[in-house]
Parts: C-alpha cells; sequence; structure tokens
C-alpha cells in the first residue's frame, strides 16, 4: 500500500484535528497536516531512518528539517495520533481485555523486532506513544 492510499482512509477532519491537538503550533518548517502526516508515514513505512525522513522532506519540498527537530515533532503528534487510531480502529480492538498477567500493568503498545536500520530511533514506539 503507498502513502497516498492510506491517506485517503484518514478520517475528513484529521486535518483539523491536528491543530487542535497541537501536533502543529507553528507553521515554520511542516506547514500543513497532510506534509506532517505524510513524513510521518514515511517513517513508519519500511523502517526508514529520521536521516531518510529529513532527506525525503527535501526531495518533496516539504522543508529542511534536522532529524533531531523530527523526533520533536513527532513525539508532539501523540495526542493526534491517539485521536487518529481511536477514529479509525473499529471497537472490537479498542476494547481489547489485556491478559490478566498484564494487568498490573499499563501496557500501551507492544513492539517486539529489535531490528534498527542504521539512523533509526531503538524503541521509537515507546517514545512516541508511551
Amino acid at each position: 500500500m503507498q502513502i497516498k492510499e492510506l491517506i485517503d482512509l484518514l478520517p475528513e477532519d484529521y486535518e483539523k484535528e491536528c491543530y487542535e491537538k497541537k501536533a502543529i503550533r507553528r507553521k515554520r518548517i511542516i506547514k500543513n497536516p497532510l506534509d506532517l502526516m505524510i513524513l510521518l508515514l514515511y517513517y513508519l513505512y519500511d523502517n526508514h531512518s529520521l536521516v531518510d525522513v529529513s532527506q525525503f522532506a527535501i526531495l518533496k519540498n516539504i522543508g529542511n528539517i534536522s532529524d533531531t527537530a523530527l523526533i520533536k515533532k513527532f513525539i508532539q503528534c501523540k495526542d493526534w495520533i491517539k485521536w487518529l487510531v481511536s477514529k479509525m480502529l473499529p471497537n472490537e480492538i479498542i476494547h481489547y481485555k489485556k491478559p490478566e498477567e498484564l494487568e498490573p500493568y499499563r501496557v500501551i503498545a507492544v513492539d517486539a523486532s529489535d531490528l534498527v536500520q542504521k539512523g533509526a530511533v531503538k524503541n521509537m514506539a515507546f517514545t512516541l506513544w508511551g
């Protein structure tokens, strides 16, 4: 599936919510929710590094943004991503009952992979959503 196809699946009001959830506060380099979503999806798609995303932003005329600035921006998207997930996932998944042995813990996401490409950040999911 291509990034364009994924964007077509987003809720209609995802752009409005981007501003309400403060994923974009100032329009410096990333000027609109579509550009931010393209960068997020590119980062998550095929395990691209932050350096790759930085270069991709230049190639797509989004802007010149460092890998450090990207990670800060992605962390800023936390509430927006949570909102998107709540709108897009079926209720059966949202109301999933976790196993008893995990009851004492607040489990947000589980990712058992341990592959890190050069320049990528290990355990990124925990940084973004934890």
